[in-house]
């Protein structure tokens, strides 16, 4: 089971400085082909490949609104 972490970091919430630990990155743990996770907190979740497709769209379209260099 390989695994490749693309970002792993506890983050503080700018509005109430709680901290929450957020790690998402691949692995090969199940389905067909690398399949994304997502640990927050604790507890994790290992995404279909359109699941993950639908999330990282999200996150990008995200990202160009706050207009973050890419």
């Amino acid at each position: 089971m390989g695994t490749t972490t693309y970002f792993d970091k506890t983050v503080a919430d700018c509005a109430t400085d709680d901290k929450v630990s957020i790690d998402v990155g691949t692995w090969n743990f199940a389905g067909n082909g690398p399949q994304m996770y997502l640990n927050l907190d604790g507890k994790s979740i290992t995404f279909s490949h359109k699941d993950a497709e639908e999330f990282c769209d999200a996150i990008s379209r995200i990202a160009s609104y706050l207009t973050y260099p890419r």
